[in-house]
């Protein structure tokens, strides 16, 4: 049986930065589901320099009101925090992206080509997963998303986007067969 409690992680210099929910295994783990800005500090410092507190509850609804106080007492006292939530629920659920955050990711994420290094990492790490059975409302609403998208090519990579966010030089299709140059908008075969 799994005890839970509340825990908190402090730079070297005991600044708190982050309060968590779990056992002990999780307040140890810094790579699991953990935020850009926790990754920032750990990264800076070191894991082995982070210091851990953990405090032993009951049962996991105690941990939970034990993690919301101690976010709301430290915010309180002016202490930055990498939590993005206040605590009591698992990791970002409930976390609702602003619109002017959505449209900056969305123009980071525009016509980006992943590196091909890059893609066979991804499919390495992918490998012996496996995919989830989607209902018919889930392929649905995953359609609609992708309705007015076009393939576009360079002659090297491909990219999924909507018409006239296609990066420089790319032209519709997919582009299988091999190109070597874009002349006049037109791909010329190597």
């Amino acid at each position: 049986m799994s005890i839970y409690g509340a825990y908190l992680h402090c730079k070297p210099d005991g600044t708190p930065f982050y309060v968590g929910k779990g056992t002990r295994k999780r307040m140890g783990d810094f790579y699991t589901g953990r935020n850009k800005h926790h990754k920032h500090i750990t990264k800076k410092y070191g894991n082995a320099n982070i210091l851990k507190g953990f405090m032993e509850c009951s049962n996991e609804e105690t941990a939970l009101e034990l993690e919301i106080g101690l976010i709301k007492c430290l915010k309180r006292m002016g202490v930055k925090l990498a939590n993005y939530t206040d605590g009591g629920d698992n990791g970002l659920k409930g976390y609702k992206w602003t619109k002017e955050q959505r449209e900056k990711a969305s123009k980071v994420h525009t016509g980006k080509v992943l590196a091909k290094e890059h893609k066979e990492n991804i499919s390495k790490a992918l490998v012996g997963l496996k995919r989830p059975n989607r209902t018919e409302q889930h392929k649905r609403k995953l359609g609609d998303a992708m309705k007015g998208r076009k393939w576009y090519n360079n002659g090297t990579n491909v990219v999924l986007c909507y018409e006239g966010n296609q990066p420089e030089g790319y032209i519709l299709g997919r582009g299988s067969t091999k190109f070597t140059s874009v002349k006049g908008g037109n791909l010329v075969k190597g």
